[in-house]
């Protein structure tokens, strides 16, 4: 697929902050059990190794590319093409997912998790959220024709009740991990500019990325943890 074409050779697949994920998944036990949940290429690993130098890391995603990227730069990783919500057996004590949980959406995907999940066990992840009630047409039609709702911190937080979890923690990304994220895409794109296949890609990024720079200040990435009820 392009969307795979468009991250050969980046780290990030999403905005992302090693620094902030250490921060929200602090205080595991060394030997704790992670799953990686979309792990795109892997830039969440280091991090999370680091956590559980004693335990063990399993990293899932949809994408033979990614997972095989994954394999041959992570080798003590349990690597997996699967499903997000369909995670090879285990009981975690970590379900962490960057930027990914938006395909199946918080509910589904927090119910999917909840028999996954070890005892005293959390999920966190990260999502799109706006930072103000009211947003420009430009960033509300802009993401309307990608079919993704909308909605702020309290949104967010009604979602992870109604599948019967609570939020205990969030805080929001720093405007560096959007920086950390897109530059790269951006020469990527550069790069592509050229390949008809890419075009409708390419276009759709470039667009993306102008939109951040005008309004990226009205929404942004939002961390959460969150526990069974």
């Amino acid at each position: 697929m392009s969307i795979f074409r468009l991250f050969e050779g980046l780290d990030l697949c999403a905005p992302g902050d090693a620094a902030s994920l250490m921060r929200a998944c602090a205080g595991l036990a060394p030997d704790a059990e992670v799953l990686d949940a979309g792990c795109g290429r892997g830039a969440d690993l280091p991090a999370l190794l680091s956590l559980v130098p004693r335990g063990r890391v399993t990293a899932v995603d949809l994408s033979e590319a990614f997972i095989a990227h994954v394999r041959a730069h992570f080798p003590m990783v349990r690597a997996e093409v699967a499903d997000m919500l369909d995670p090879p057996a285990g009981r975690y004590d970590l379900i962490w997912s960057g930027g990914a949980i938006y395909g199946p959406g918080i509910g589904p995907a927090l119910r999917a998790w909840a028999p996954c999940l070890a005892a005293g066990g959390r999920v966190v992840f990260t999502d799109l959220v706006l930072r103000r009630p009211q947003v420009s047409p430009e960033v509300a039609a802009f993401f309307a024709e990608d079919g993704v709702a909308l909605r702020d911190e309290a949104g967010l937080g009604a979602e992870i009740a109604a599948a019967g979890w609570r939020r205990t923690d969030g805080f929001w990304l720093p405007d560096t991990a959007w920086a950390a994220y897109y530059l790269p895409v951006e020469a990527r794109l550069d790069a592509l500019q050229d390949d008809p296949e890419m075009a409708e890609v390419v276009a759709s990024f470039r667009r993306e990325i102008a939109l951040w720079r005008r309004h990226g200040g009205e929404y942004g990435y939002l961390l959460a943890v969150a526990v069974p009820q």
